[in-house]
């Protein structure tokens, strides 16, 4: 590239980018249209010189640290990080943050596979994941390989809004119960109900009814409750597993 004079190696690099006229879309445009390319193998998505420092710094995020620790060789390792600044955006609400989170989400749609890492990026602004990570790290401990580690972190991703119930102000007990025996007698491995607030009592009351008359226990099922209390905010996750048959 060093031995091409300028106007050659425009047009070498406009013909690499598919630009059909380096001469009408300006140096300028190319310039940028060159860093675009270089960012979108850098990062998930083209991001500006804010998000591009926040990136960086999410590297020490805890989320991002605990996959990376889990499966350091995870292939959408990124697409965790894109995530945690779209939940930095969802935290401080405002009209401008908005609208990054919807460039951000068309940017990675619109990339091959988009539908699957858009679910991966919408992953750590959920509830749910600090539970998915308990549970990679009790598989972990059972002896796991990363590549197991992997294929079910990925499993998880692919039927993770199917087996997932945010509680709202608005269902009641029979609700929950009715989405957790759905779980069941569909032969689920898997599934996660979480309450915030005012629904985590609704969740916990779920719990509660299922354990009634070993219902769990019979259809070969275990429900672990993790409640939290933050002030006036209270968070009540459950994990639902299926139990090996020997176990029951």
């Amino acid at each position: 590239m060093k031995e091409f004079p300028l106007g050659d190696a425009l047009v070498y690099l406009a013909a690499g980018l598919k630009i059909s006229d380096y001469a009408i879309e300006g140096g300028a445009r190319i310039k940028k249209i060159i860093q675009d390319k270089f960012n979108e193998r850098k990062y998930a998505f083209v991001p500006d010189k804010e998000e591009a420092n926040l990136l960086s710094r999410f590297k020490g995020h805890k989320s991002f640290m605990q996959v990376n620790m889990l499966v350091p060789k995870y292939r959408y390792i990124d697409i965790i990080r894109t995530g945690i600044l779209i939940d930095h955006y969802h935290r401080y609400d405002i009209p401008e943050n908005r609208e990054k989170v919807k460039r951000i989400k068309r940017q990675l749609i619109r990339r091959p596979n988009g539908e699957k890492l858009l679910k991966i990026a919408n992953l750590p602004t959920t509830p749910f994941f600090r539970t998915i990570m308990q549970l990679l790290y009790s598989l972990k401990s059972e002896g796991y390989s990363e590549e197991n580690l992997e294929e079910k972190f990925d499993e998880i991703v692919e039927r993770w809004e199917q087996i997932t119930l945010l509680v709202e102000t608005t269902d009641n007990i029979d609700d929950v119960v009715h989405f957790c025996e759905t779980q069941i007698f569909s032969g689920r491995e898997l599934f996660f109900v979480c309450g915030m607030r005012s629904a985590s009592d609704t969740a916990e009351a779920a719990l509660k009814k299922l354990q009634e008359d070993e219902f769990l226990k019979n259809r070969g099922y275990v429900g672990s409750m993790t409640k939290e209390v933050e002030g006036n905010n209270p968070r009540t996750e459950i994990m639902f597993v299926k139990m090996k048959e020997e176990l029951y």
